[in-house]
Order: C-alpha cells, then sequence, then structure tokens
C-alpha cells in the first residue's frame, strides 16, 4: 500500500474510532438518561391535564385537600409515578400519596430548596438512593386557564418515579445497543470514505504529475535553448547538473536542499539568451569590453527567473555560479560563505565540465589535467570543502557522465529529478 493510502487509512481509522467512542457514549447517554425526560414529560402532561375544564381544579384558582388527595391517589395508583405531591401556590403541602423514600434520601432529591413562591419553571433532578436505585424528581407549576386568572400559577405538583432493577438493565442494555449501532454506523461510513478519498487522491495525483513534468520540461527547454546558444546540443545542461547533484550527494545535502541545485542546474546559463551571438560564439578569448558585456548574462539570468515561484529556486545559482572563494568572482564579488551553497557546488561542477569539454575557444582537457587545475584552484575559486567531497568522485563523474550517451544522461537525471524534486515540488 503506498505511503500516502497508509496515511489516509490510519487517520480515517483513527478518527472514525474516536467519533465513534464519542458518539456512542453521546447516545448512550442519551438513551440512559430517557427516564428522565420520560419522567419530566409526564409529569409536565399530567399538569395539564389537571388543570384542563373537566379536571378536578378548573373551577376555582385555590386547591381543596379532598381533591389534591384524590388526584394524587389516582396518579400513584394506575402507576404513573411512585410519588406525588401537590401544594399550593404558597407551598402548603394539599395532598401526598405513595410510599415516600425515608426523610434523608427524598432530601436528597435536591430541589426542596427552589420551593419558594413565584417558581415558574418545570426542574427535575435525578439522584440514587442509598440502595442505588434511581430517583427522579420533578417539580412542575399548575397554571390556572380560568377566564380570569389566564396562565396564572395556583399550585405545584411534585412527582417522584424510582427506577426498578429490572427497568435500569433493561435501560442500560437500550443504551448500549444505541452506542454500538452508533459506533458502528460511524465506523461504516470511514471505511465507505476511504476508497473515495483514494479515488479523489489518485486523479490529484495523476494532475499533480502531469503538472511536475510539464514544469520540469519547461525548465529543460529553457535551459537547452540557452545552453545550444554556444554548443552543439544542450547535453551540457545536463552533464552539469547531474555533477552537481553527485558533489552535492557526497556533502550529504539534504533533500530540500538538492531543489535549486538541482533547478539551478538546469538553468545556470538562462541569461545567455540576452547575450550578442559575435561574443557568444567568438573562437578566441574576450577583450575586456566583450568580457563585460558576457557577465551580464548572470544580471539577464536573474531578471528572467526573479519572483517566477518555480523558477525563482534557481537564483542561488544563477546569480552566484560565477562568484570565487576568495571574492574575486562576479557580479558581487562574495566572498567564502556568504557565497550560496548551492552556486559552490556548481561552479565545481561546471568548471570541471568546461575543462573536459570542446569549446569554440579551446579543445577539452584530460581527466588529469582537468583535476590538476581544479585542485589548484581549491580555496581561490574554489570552496576547500567542495573539492574535498569531489576528488574522490571525481573519476566516476569523468567517466559515468563526461563519456556517457546523451539517452543514459537524460535517464539518469531524470531519476534524481523524480528522487529529490517530485516530493518537493509535485
Amino acid at each position: 500500500m503506498p505511503s500516502f493510502n497508509k496515511k489516509i487509512a490510519l487517520r480515517i481509522g483513527l478518527v472514525s474510532i474516536l467519533l465513534a467512542i464519542t458518539m456512542g457514549y453521546l447516545a448512550w447517554l442519551q438513551a440512559f438518561n430517557a427516564a428522565g425526560d420520560l419522567n419530566k414529560g409526564l409529569t409536565i402532561e399530567t399538569a395539564d391535564r389537571l388543570m384542563k375544564k373537566d379536571g378536578p381544579f378548573s373551577s376555582e384558582f385555590y386547591l381543596f385537600h379532598e381533591e389534591a388527595g384524590i388526584a394524587a391517589n389516582y396518579l400513584v395508583r394506575y402507576g404513573i409515578f411512585d410519588v406525588v405531591e401537590i401544594y399550593d401556590v404558597d407551598w402548603n403541602k394539599l395532598a401526598e400519596y405513595g410510599d415516600t423514600p425515608s426523610e434523608t434520601e427524598h432530601s436528597m432529591m435536591g430541589l426542596h430548596h427552589i420551593k419558594q413562591p413565584g417558581l415558574n419553571n418545570t426542574t427535575s433532578d435525578t439522584q440514587k438512593l442509598s440502595d442505588g436505585r434511581r430517583v427522579i424528581n420533578t417539580i412542575t407549576p399548575l397554571t390556572s386557564n380560568g377566564k380570569d386568572a389566564k396562565n396564572q400559577v395556583i399550585g405545584y405538583l411534585e412527582t417522584l418515579s424510582i427506577i426498578p432493577q429490572w427497568r435500569e438493565a433493561q435501560l442500560r442494555e437500550v443504551a448500549l445497543q444505541t452506542s454500538i449501532m452508533v459506533a458502528l454506523a460511524v465506523l461504516l461510513c470511514g471505511l465507505i470514505l476511504y476508497p473515495v478519498i483514494i479515488s479523489l487522491n489518485k486523479e490529484k495525483d495523476l494532475k499533480s504529475d502531469n503538472l511536475f513534468r510539464s514544469n520540469i520540461q519547461t525548465m529543460k527547454s529553457l535551459g537547452e535553448a540557452a545552453a545550444k546558444r554556444d554548443a552543439e546540443t544542450g547535453i551540457h545542461n545536463y552533464r552539469v547538473t547531474l555533477s552537481a547533484i553527485r558533489i552535492a550527494e557526497a556533502l550529504n545535502l539534504p533533500s530540500a536542499e538538492m531543489v535549486p541545485v538541482i533547478i539551478g542546474g538546469l538553468l545556470h546559463d538562462i541569461g545567455k539568451i540576452g547575450i550578442p551571438d559575435d561574443i557568444l560564439l567568438k573562437p578566441s578569448k574576450l577583450n575586456f569590453d566583450e568580457m563585460e558585456i558576457m557577465k551580464t548574462h548572470v544580471s539577464h539570468g536573474e531578471e528572467m527567473i526573479q519572483g517566477r515561484t518555480l523558477l525563482h529556486e534557481a537564483y542561488p545559482v544563477v546569480s552566484a555560479h560565477h562568484e570565487k572563494w576568495d571574492g574575486s568572482g562576479y557580479p558581487r564579488g562574495l566572498k567564502g560563505e556568504a557565497i550560496p551553497l548551492p552556486a559552490r557546488i556548481f561552479a565545481v561542477a561546471d568548471v570541471f565540465d568546461a575543462l573536459c569539454s570542446n569549446r569554440p575557444y579551446k579543445k577539452s582537457f584530460d581527466y588529469q589535467t582537468a583535476m590538476e587545475i581544479i585542485e589548484k584552484d581549491s580555496g581561490t575559486h574554489f570552496d576547500p570543502a567542495v573539492i574535498d567531497a569531489f576528488v574522490p568522485i571525481s573519476k566516476t563523474i569523468y567517466e559515468k557522465i563526461m563519456h556517457d550517451n546523451e539517452s543514459t544522461i537524460h535517464e539518469r537525471l531524470d531519476q534524481a529529478i523524480n528522487r529529490y524534486l517530485k516530493t518537493q515540488l509535485s
């Protein structure tokens, strides 16, 4: 399974499990508390029925002990509540019916402190008796619907429902079943989402891969166009980029820092597009004025890539590949580590390739002569640390890169680009 698929599977699995646990617990809690909601609803409905036109208290604003007693008896006898208490508006008890728990346990219900005149809302509380049973205590106002006193509170109805052990076990079972169903539903959604996300990601990856290849091809084409100005083909660009990659690998450069090395290698001489042919292709050494014009290819290159997102990654190499370790280079005369490392690496690869290649103004040198020049310039032209990394691999670069055919160079460069750039730029 590809790395991305594993990550998605893991994340969807973790999120699904967390959601399943959370939603399952909430569903369990809701189902378990259903008895409290039921008792509260029954208490409110009972109060409404007591106060209807044909109810026992519909004719007057005050309650009679006899009528209250009959109502309380009825509500308990028919199993609606375990205990019923009816009060007048001043909280004088008019009736009580049912097997009330002990006084200590009853006061534990926590609602006695609210028994003050003016209570207008239904309130409920759930506690446990000493034997572990739950007791649901609810108080709701009795509101007159008489013509002269509409919606006036004339008393209070208090109910207690004791949940028996068998009912408690039943509620737990229902709550557990509900939570399991919700958890399974969440997990099932995760399983359904996984292939959908993978499919969408494949489509994204395909578009991303096409865009990546298009960007790389554009950079290659730009670099090759510049290289062909003073060479028969653009293979120099690919050779020197591949050589720079090998040196960077010898220096153990992190993958993220390979980006300017590779893109800079492909585009290092892009500014040569702005140099006249009579100077760029001159078979003899350039005079001072011509050399000054040649040097402007750096500024031309900077202007061409400046601020252009992906192309701008080449800036360290484009701007500084002609700087020298001792500060005698151009265009800024940077010295030592002030020169970006990708440019220091590329300078060695570029000069080595130039020494070992035919140019309009010279023939190629053999490996030994090229290395003598390179090592002699360590500490003046080149960073000594880069030379130390280059020397052990120089023979391999000379044999495997300088003398490989064009298709092999392309293949090896593409492999390096995929290895270092794809994850960074896709």
